[in-house]
């Protein structure tokens, strides 16, 4: 079997998605033996109907769907176009706020530092922040999540 037949013979056509029937990692992408090596299975796809993949793009997912392989699903993009994809589909969590693990202040302490008319380095001394961290507050520059 060439390499074609054996890569079409573990996907299956589902809706709109080809999903990879073989070998899958933890976050559900598909692995195909190839090339002395296992590698991403809709890479794999890429190369066979699109050609070359430059070594400075990955294979991205239009659907959202790690196991799909469909080449129509498939674009190229660089690691900051695939970071700022899993951000924009809600696919990282990042917390903010007090939720942060570095967080040394709480919501109700940023809502009075902005009510605080004193001078920012005495309000900055009774949080023990910086002067520089009032007025990132104070402009709305750091906590702008908080109305």
């Amino acid at each position: 079997m060439n390499i074609v037949q054996r890569f079409n013979s573990k996907w299956t056509h589902v809706t709109d998605c080809w999903l990879w029937n073989g070998h899958k990692d933890k976050k559900g992408y598909g692995h195909f033996w190839h090339r002395k090596g296992s590698v991403r299975a809709h890479r794999v796809s890429w190369e066979i109907h699109r050609g070359e993949i430059p070594d400075d793009l990955q294979v991205l997912h239009h659907c959202d769907t790690p196991a799909c392989v469909n080449p129509a699903h498939l674009y190229l993009g660089t690691n900051d176009d695939n970071s700022k994809d899993k951000v924009t589909r809600g696919r990282q969590y990042l917390p903010i706020g007090e939720l942060h693990n570095m967080a040394k202040l709480t919501e109700d302490e940023v809502l009075r530092i902005r009510a605080d008319n004193r001078p920012q380095r005495r309000i900055a001394a009774d949080y023990g922040i910086t002067q520089a961290a009032v007025s990132l507050i104070k402009r709305r520059i750091n906590w702008r999540h908080i109305p």
